[in-house]
This record gives structure tokens, sequence and C-alpha cells, in this order.
């Protein structure tokens, strides 16, 4: 009787739960955004330590644990640190410095360019008068009501710039907030990666205190899979831009396209965004190249889809797929599903999650298939 009723105040709590929670969603909604907003700096500062943690771990796994002058444990997680920002930075650097200077110098050709572009728009028309002339017959400056076209663009002006103003403050507000949650994350991720035994012990050990020894063994092992997927994911895509940034600089070598190294390195580093990165860095390239010959820039657009096409279809999916344990169909299902349900997020996030669901499912099949097998051999044995 004390079960049944326990039971039914587990029922009737539940759907009281799910009354609140429809009743009030609204609210429930705002609170988590304003929640979101608050631990931002939090979560980059956790996203950062994660991936740097990886680099720091190399570093002090390889290198300084076999130098004996690094004695101490702490001495070594201070230079580990310190060489795995540095290296990271190092590399961002040397992008920039490559890239910037050649797209401003890409900006100032197209800019000297406009002049000469409109000489020739003038030209055309000025050719092709009759054939455009049947959409310009109507226009007719005389009978055109000038003191209303003046008064609507003042109008249009007083409320446009206030609205324009408004648009740019909220950019620079949005900017500001990006800056100042990356710079407080990067600070926040430094004191994780400096203290991440102390904090694992503590997390451990509340998880131990509150839940049951069969909970935690369960959280351990979700969690630990998760961690590997992860781990797995970021080297591997790390490892596939590399991949392309140099098929890229060679195929561009090899058919003399400009600024090979630059456009390499850039969809080298857009490529970190899996599957479509890499178009990215394409459109800047052929705006880049069309600046010194249109023809090579669309060139370099079929170069640019059929290496994709190659990279999609074989290098991606066994780098990246095979580094995770991941067959290629679900990879692409993970970047498909998890960019249109939560966009970029959902397509750097989707194929480890989707990993890890993988594996917990083909582990737990392959449990219970075992367990079937025994139970199988041991009826033929009693008959």
């Amino acid at each position: 009787m004390k079960l049944e009723r326990k039971r039914v105040i587990q029922i009737v709590c539940v759907v009281l739960l799910i009354y609140l929670i429809m009743r009030y969603w609204a609210y429930l909604a705002a609170g988590a955004v304003i929640l979101l907003n608050v631990l931002m700096p939090l979560i980059v500062g956790g996203a950062i330590a994660y991936v740097v943690n990886i680099v720091m771990e190399f570093y002090e796994d390889k290198f300084l644990s076999k130098i004996k002058f690094f004695s101490s444990k702490k001495g070594k997680r201070i230079i580990s640190i310190i060489m795995a920002y540095g290296s990271i930075f190092l590399v961002a650097g040397m992008v920039l410095v490559l890239v910037v200077p050649e797209l401003e110098s890409c900006v100032e050709v197209l800019v000297a360019s406009l002049p000469e572009m409109f000489d020739k728009l003038e030209v055309f028309m000025h050719n092709n008068y009759e054939k455009i002339e049947p959409f310009i017959k109507d226009f007719n400056p005389d009978t055109m009501n000038w003191e209303k076209i003046v008064n609507d663009t003042l109008s249009w002006s007083r409320t446009g710039f206030s609205s324009t103003i408004g648009v740019v403050m909220g950019y620079v507000s949005s900017i500001f907030s990006v800056i100042v949650n990356f710079v407080m994350g990067l600070i926040f991720s430094i004191y994780i990666l400096a203290d991440k035994e102390h904090l694992k012990g503590q997390v451990q050990k509340l998880i131990n205190t509150y839940l049951s020894s069969d909970i935690c063994n369960k959280i351990s092992y979700v969690t630990s899979i998760l961690n590997d997927s992860f781990h797995r994911f970021i080297v591997g895509q790390c490892i596939e831009a590399v991949i392309l940034g140099v098929l890229c600089v060679a195929g561009m070598l090899l058919f003399r396209f400009p600024y090979a190294v630059m456009i390499g390195i850039l969809i080298g580093c857009t490529a970190l965004v899996p599957i479509a990165g890499a178009y990215i860095g394409g459109a800047v390239g052929a705006v880049m190249i069309f600046t010194e010959s249109p023809v090579k820039a669309v060139m370099f657009v079929v170069f640019l889809v059929i290496l994709q096409q190659f990279e999609d279809q074989i290098i991606y999916p066994k780098v990246v797929g095979s580094s995770i344990g991941l067959p290629g169909i679900w990879v692409f299902a993970a970047v498909i599903v998890g960019g249109g349900l939560f966009g970029i997020p959902g397509t750097l996030f989707g194929i480890p999650i989707v990993s890890t669901i993988y594996k917990l499912i083909l582990n737990d099949v392959r449990k219970k298939s075992a367990i079937k097998e025994q139970e199988k051999e041991s009826k033929d044995e009693d008959k």
C-alpha cells in the first residue's frame, strides 16, 4: 500500500510539474535566456579550456615529462599552459599576418577599379540604348512630383536615421559583449587548466555524495565516452583542415592561381567548420582572384568544388569518421540534422554527440546480444 501511494504521489508531482512548465513557459524561457547570458563567460571559458587542454596535455606528457628540470607537477603545468596558449596564439597570429594584408590589397584593388567599371557600364548603356529604352521611357523628370519626393525623403531620413543609430548601437553592444565574454572566458579557462584535477575531484565527490553508486557509474561511463568522442573529433577536424589546406595550396600552385598560400590557409582555417566551412573561405578566395582575373576566379570555383567533393566523400569520413568511430553516413546525418536544428553550433557539436549516442547504443546492443547468446547456450546445455 505504501508503494502504491508513493507511486501516485510521484505521478501527481510529474503532472503538476509539466503543467507548471507549460503554464509559465514564457517566463521560464526568459529566465533561461538571462541565466545563459550570465553564465556565458563561464561556458566560453569551459569550451576554451577543453580545447586548450588537448594541446596542454600533449606538451605535458610528450615533452615536459622527459625533462628532469621540471620535477614539480605545478611547474610542468604552468609551462605547459604557457606553451599551449602560446602555440594557439602564434598560429592565429600567423594566419592573420598572412591573410589580412592580402585582403586589404584586394579591397584596394576593387575600390580602384570602380571608376573603370562605371565607365564600362556607361559605354554599355550608350551602345545598347535602343534595348534599354523601353525600360526607361516612362521616366520623365518634368512630370515627377519633386516636392513629394523631397518630403518623403526628409521624413524617411528622420525615422531612418534614428533606427539606423539603434541598429548600429545594437551591433556595437553585441560586439563589446562578445569581446568581454571572450576575455573573461579566457581568464576563467586558465584557472580551470591550472587546477583541473582538484575541480574534477570536487565534482566527483559531489556526485558520489548525493547520488547512488549505480547512477554514478552510469554518469562516469557516459561522460567518458562523450569526452573521448569530443577529443577525437577536435583532433580529427584539425587534421582534416590541415590536409584540405595543403591540397588546396598544392592545387592552386599547380594551376597557377594567385594568392595560393594565403587562400589555402584561409580555407584550411574555415574548414574547421564541418562540411560547409571550406566554401566560406572559398568565396573570399574567389573574390580575391576575381580582382586579377575573372576567368581564373571561375576556374578556382570549379577547382574548389571538385576538391571539396573529394574531401567530403573520401577524406572527411575517413579522417574524422574513423577517428571518432562513426560511419560516414552518420557523419553526414549528424551535420545535416545538427545544422538544421541549431545552426553552426549544431554543425560543430552534432558529430561528437551522435558519435556518443552511437557508441552507447552499440555497446548496449553488444552487451544484450552477449547475454542472449549465453542464455541460448545454457538452454542448449540443459537439453
